[in-house]
């Protein structure tokens, strides 16, 4: 009985350690697959931004011109992302932060029909200025390598690119830390 005890105890810790080994791997490959998947997302700094031309939802054409001497910060959604969606409620107050950092917040749509655009901006009042770039129609998105939504792409006063990328948890911490460096 002592044997079948011993065997028993040991098989299981060879299961525990195995299990431990499996879970470090993992989290090991899950961690080389964001930094992977980070680096590949948004402009590289200190590129020039690319010309893009948007429609504002009241259907008045805007160009990267537009913006010449301003520092920019693009936020990209679709109203058909939940965390963009989620995002939406904070963007008034964000704006007030950008203001006071010297920073335009512009807010692009990159996908779903301008009418779903405006129904989420009177829904959430938004009084941020709102881009209208579907990707199946308009390059602005691509461009900007702005394939995932929420990301964003900030503008310094010479149009180069200071960061760009998927925000991450802490969103307005990303975006308050970006403008206090280039202010």
């Amino acid at each position: 009985m002592l044997t079948v005890l011993v065997l028993s105890s040991v098989l299981l810790w060879i299961v525990v350690l195995v299990n431990v080994l499996l879970t470090v791997a993992l989290i090991r490959r899950f961690n080389h697959s964001m930094s992977t998947f980070s680096d590949d997302t948004g402009l590289e700094k200190g590129m020039l931004a690319p010309h893009f031309t948007a429609e504002t939802l009241s259907g008045e054409t805007v160009t990267l011109a537009d913006y010449a001497r301003k520092m920019v910060s693009f936020i990209f959604i679709s109203p058909h992302c939940r965390p963009c969606v989620d995002k939406l409620p904070t963007l008034n107050t964000l704006a007030l932060k950008a203001k006071q950092a010297g920073v335009d917040l512009i807010v692009v749509s990159t996908d779903g029909e301008k009418a779903e655009t405006a129904a989420l901006a009177e829904k959430y009042q938004l009084h941020v200025p709102m881009l209208f770039a579907p990707q199946e129609e308009n390059s602005f998105a691509h461009d900007y390598k702005a394939d995932a939504t929420p990301c964003y792409c900030m503008i310094n006063r010479e149009g180069q690119v200071v960061s760009a990328g998927l925000f991450e948890m802490r969103w307005e911490k990303q975006l308050v830390n970006v403008w206090s460096q280039t202010s």
